[in-house]
């Protein structure tokens, strides 16, 4: 439910302030115990532990997932609607006498693919025949694929002979071993010289000079063929006429009717674990198993900074006090008191503020989160905390509910507020030596929010 809450935040964005400078949810934010800070996912780096089939399950090396262009032989997709064809078998029979009549001779078992969700089947269209087989190879090599195997061929034979030719450059710029030239001597009688040379040679990469003057680029057509006008008067049915996505994936295929479409192989899919630029520590890191949704690490946001929302719509009024009620939820194990700080001058989101917030000044303390609070029958009244009755207006368990008042700047127009939340994260991350072990350090963190409110006037 609390991924829910996200996803229905369209027009109200808690946006909280990344290590790298971006403004992003909650949701699609790391936190890094080490370094004690938020990372975006452009700002960690990424790095594929697995290629998988999304159909059939099965983990593909990557070297076969490069040598089959990242894709599954086993399993194909319908070109309509790209769910996964299923083999069906049906009965032929193997004589015919004359005038096409079946005469009552012997059978034999054929197999075919089908979708069970369109009922698209490869019967359809006459470029795939039945099989005796179910396994095997039911595609020829796509004329795309050629296409690119060619240029990636090309482009790999002209990086080596660049590398060549910057060695023979880098070579001739050096100048003689030593500066023996400018002593009318030759370094060519050196002992060491022919190794020397040796080992540069011994980097420089081998090209043919064939593929690379026999290669020929796909040239852009210049005449297109005109739509037929009978199409604007008639469009006809929709799901017989292909999509551009089913265009896309057969380059070389451009029909107009869906009946004459191919099936292609399924594309592979990867698990990827995420990992700190700066303390270069995991900080998401997947199960091996495909079939598996668990993961090894995943040190998301959401476990660990405290989840602030709006609660509920109001109506802005510009120039005015406007009461809005937000809530905070404490996902650690450990009582957070919470300070609210103002944004400084000098901070890049402090322009995009457009609204006056009055903070409480005094600490709010969050609960720690306990899982079986909510089956209990007694549950944390308001008063074990001190707390301000201006701004708390209700608690329950690990989650506080309160009341800021904002005053937008302008009579219409988007309303922004920013602040940052100032508490210590109990860092229970064990150190690289003994003797530096202190479980429970307090580290000071103060992670900066930026809430938009939505529209004056809309």
């Amino acid at each position: 439910n609390e991924y829910k809450s996200y996803l229905r935040m369209t027009d109200y964005e808690v946006n909280y302030i990344c290590a790298c400078g971006k403004a992003m949810p909650l949701l699609n934010l790391f936190f890094c115990k080490y370094c004690v800070v938020l990372r975006c996912p452009k700002c960690v780096s990424h790095e594929v532990d697995s290629y998988y089939c999304p159909h059939c399950l099965e983990n593909i090396p990557s070297g076969d997932a490069k040598a089959n262009k990242n894709r599954c032989f086993n399993c194909l997709e319908c070109p309509n609607c790209f769910s996964n064809l299923q083999h069906r078998s049906a009965q032929v029979p193997l004589v015919k006498r004359e005038g096409g009549k079946v005469g009552f001779g012997q059978f034999k078992k054929v197999f075919y693919l089908q979708c069970f969700y369109c009922l698209w089947t490869t019967r359809d269209i006459a470029g795939i025949q039945d099989k005796n087989q179910s396994s095997g190879p039911w595609l020829e090599e796509a004329e795309e694929d050629g296409w690119i195997g060619d240029a990636t061929n090309y482009y790999r034979h002209l990086i080596q002979k660049e590398k060549v030719e910057m060695e023979k450059t880098r070579r001739q710029r050096r100048g003689s071993f030593l500066g023996l030239g400018s002593l009318g001597l030759s370094d060519k009688r050196l002992p060491f010289t022919r190794i020397r040379t040796s080992f540069s040679m011994a980097g420089s990469g081998q090209y043919n000079e064939n593929i690379i003057q026999e290669f020929k680029p796909v040239e852009p057509e210049e005449d297109i063929e005109k739509v037929d006008e009978k199409y604007y008067a008639d469009p006809g049915e929709v799901h017989e006429v292909t999509s551009i996505e089913s265009r896309v994936k057969q380059p070389s295929n451009q029909v107009m009717n869906s009946t004459d479409l191919l099936p292609h192989y399924t594309h592979l899919l990867v698990k990827r674990s995420q990992r700190c630029r700066e303390c270069e520590h995991n900080l998401s890191k997947p199960e091996f198993n495909p079939s598996s949704i668990k993961f090894k690490i995943h040190q998301i946001a959401l476990r660990f900074v405290p989840r602030f929302r709006i609660v509920k719509k109001v109506k802005l009024v510009g120039g005015k006090q406007n009461r809005v009620l937000f809530s905070l939820t404490n996902p650690t194990e450990f009582d957070l008191p919470m300070e609210f700080c103002a944004v400084p001058e000098d901070h890049p989101y402090f322009k995009s503020i457009n609204a006056n917030t009055t903070l409480p000044s005094s600490t709010i303390v969050l609960a720690a989160r306990d899982d079986t609070a909510q089956y209990e029958d007694t549950s944390l009244v308001s008063s074990e905390f001190d707390d301000d009755p201006n701004f708390v207006v209700e608690r329950k368990m690990n989650k506080v509910t309160i009341a800021l008042q904002v005053k937008p700047e302008n009579e219409i127009g988007p309303v922004k507020i920013g602040f940052m939340l100032r508490y210590k994260y109990k860092n229970l991350t064990p150190a690289m030596r003994p003797e530096e072990q202190k479980q429970g350090e307090d580290v000071n963190f103060s992670p900066c929010l930026l809430v938009s409110l939505g529209c004056i006037g809309a």
